[in-house]
């Protein structure tokens, strides 16, 4: 039988356990977060204390702990048998080998447990996978966020609609998902390589603790903690949930990755709502995102929408692209002057083009993004001159420009551009929610 203690363990397993043969180790991966002094203490604390007591009672063995590469390592000490653990484990359908998190599917899961034993079920998973770190937050500190964080590598999509889904069943209100897809990654730069950031299913802070919580001591502290600072109101529940204005996506180098499980390769995605519709949460917004899937037209961007990089690679992207579309046409190079680049553009066709201008001239960046308000950065460099790459006698074809000073340029295409329309109807099929990408 499942008690709610073997439950626990059995969640946390399922949130950070590797088995390998008759052993096991759960990762707890707190990084920085659990290397501070006050969080550590705690979490010795508990470790030595309640998860291994739980251990002790159920399986008969006691676990301990080692700290490496910013990972908490639970392991069993004198290798036990842990036979009836795997058997409990395979009980509700989940996996007796590997990394759990590959390969599990929740569907039994879901179905054999009852009442608290459900409930210490995800906390198990929520003390290995839930970040409680500061700089989660919706737009603003009074929105403080809990993020449950799946490694991309898993490729289990199937397990984030899973969770998601059963904790909207239990009455939590979903923030927001973000999958590990270049769609949601790199919506932008058809070239960004850094898109493989994992999954994140975020409550707010407050909308989770009214129906989960943590084990943990230190992550229960901390989120009380972070509960006092919400300002923001929860979203209304996910079916009646509104989808205004999603951006256009560029389709991306990796759109047919084998990173990418068969059920999201090669397609495009409008908004985290289409990845859980298509792959057949209850709780999705089907009309909203047929909506959506609707107007496919005017949210595919063949080309890039917004390409950044140093002045080398864009030049060779924006030859390569040059090459294959239109190649007849005869390019111009030109100065401009920033004021003068945004009257170019005075429609505002090319979408992204004060985004490539703010990343040219920030002082300081994150990445390949502008530090400070894109705004001030733009009124205060309104003299300053960039060189600019365009078709001759012709409107709204791919654009390169240049910063010389800083080695920093980039590309942006418009959208409503007749070559954009003309290649989304070359490279795209709709079939219901599929929007595929025709090699």
């Amino acid at each position: 039988m499942i008690n709610h203690e073997k439950a626990y363990i059995l969640g946390l397993m399922v949130g950070g356990g590797t088995i390998s043969g008759n052993t096991f180790v759960i990762s707890l991966p707190f990084k920085k977060w659990g290397m501070e002094l006050n969080h550590a203490n705690k979490i010795q604390v508990d470790i030595l204390t309640k998860i291994c007591q739980k251990f002790n009672r159920e399986y008969d063995f006691s676990v301990t702990y080692e700290i490496g590469n910013g990972l908490w390592l639970i392991k069993p000490i004198a290798n036990p048998d842990i036979a009836s653990l795997l058997n409990d484990l395979a009980t509700i359908g989940l996996p007796t080998s590997g990394f759990l998190l590959n390969n599990v599917n929740l569907e039994i899961a879901q179905k054999s447990l009852k009442g608290v034993s459900i409930e210490t079920f995800l906390s198990g998973i929520f003390d290995a996978r839930a970040s409680l770190t500061a700089s989660h937050r919706r737009f603003t500190d009074g929105a403080p966020i809990v993020s449950i964080e799946i490694p991309g590598s898993t490729k289990n999509f199937q397990f984030v609609i899973q969770l998601c889904s059963w904790l909207t069943s239990q009455g939590s209100i979903t923030d927001q998902i973000l999958f590990n897809h270049p769609c949601q990654h790199s919506a932008s730069d058809p070239n960004y390589r850094n898109w493989k950031k994992g999954f994140k299913i975020r409550f707010l802070v407050k909308s989770f603790i009214a129906k989960h919580s943590f084990a943990l001591q230190a992550k229960a502290f901390d989120i009380r903690e972070l509960e006092s600072t919400q300002i923001k109101s929860s979203q209304p529940p996910c079916r009646e949930r509104k989808i205004h204005r999603p951006s256009p996506v560029t389709i991306h180098s990796d759109i047919n990755s084998d990173n990418l499980p068969d059920p999201v390769r090669n397609k495009l995605f409008f908004h985290y709502f289409h990845f859980c519709a298509l792959l057949g949460c209850p709780y999705a917004p089907i009309e909203e995102i047929n909506k959506v899937v609707e107007n496919y037209k005017d949210l595919v961007c063949v080309l890039p929408r917004l390409a950044k990089g140093n002045i080398t690679d864009i030049i060779n992207q924006y030859e390569i692209i040059y090459t294959e579309y239109y190649s007849s046409l005869q390019i111009e190079t030109s100065q401009i002057s920033i004021n003068d680049l945004l009257e170019f553009d005075h429609n505002k066709e090319y979408l992204e083009l004060e985004q490539g201008i703010a990343y040219l001239f920030s002082e300081d960046l994150n990445g390949k993004r502008h530090i400070g308000n894109k705004n001030l950065i733009l009124s205060g460099n309104l003299d300053k001159l960039a060189t600019l790459l365009k078709v001759k006698n012709a409107t709204l074809y791919p654009i390169a420009v240049i910063n010389n000073e800083n080695d920093r340029a980039f590309i942006v295409s418009a959208l409503s551009s007749p070559l954009n329309l003309e290649l989304i109807d070359k490279k795209i099929n709709v079939d219901g929610l599929n929007v595929e990408v025709i090699n």
